[in-house]
């Protein structure tokens, strides 16, 4: 089996935004998606949880971004990349879940929309060296990598 891992990569558009794109891969599937974020936003919520002790079901460290409702504020009407990180066991295992899908600019292309999701288990320390390779995507590195347990 090949191993599975989440690679994330950053690009800044100006001071505050920036696109991160998603590769995922467990096992013989992949796929690739990216999103719009305020940085300093995803400091302040998505890497924080990452770095909460323990994750919980209702709480996961999640991120999540695309097309967002103007009718529900605060609802996505298109989700273009969601990372979810919640526990898995009681072991102290945990399960990286990956959705990705393309854009869809107009109604008569929704059927064309691509759809992925992809999902592997992890543990904490791998998960603590993602979110310190995660804020150094400002510069300092090209890539942040969140590695699977190897099966």
């Amino acid at each position: 089996m090949s191993a599975s891992e989440l690679q994330v990569s950053y690009r800044t558009d100006e001071d505050w935004t920036g696109q991160i794109i998603a590769t995922v891969k467990s096992g013989e599937f992949s796929a690739r998606g990216a999103a719009w974020f305020d940085r300093i936003n995803v400091k302040q919520t998505f890497l924080a949880a990452l770095r909460s002790f323990p994750l919980t079901a209702t709480t996961p460290a999640l991120i999540e971004g695309g097309f967002w409702s103007k009718e529900k504020p605060g609802s996505l009407e298109q989700c273009h990349l969601r990372i979810a990180v919640k526990p898995y066991n009681s072991r102290g295992t945990l399960l990286v879940h990956v959705d990705l899908s393309s854009e869809v600019w107009s109604t008569p292309d929704a059927d064309l929309q691509n759809l992925a999701t992809i999902r592997f288990t992890t543990e904490y320390v791998a998960v603590d060296k993602f979110a310190q390779e995660f804020e150094e995507l400002d510069g300092k590195r090209d890539a942040a990598v969140l590695n699977g347990i190897k099966s």
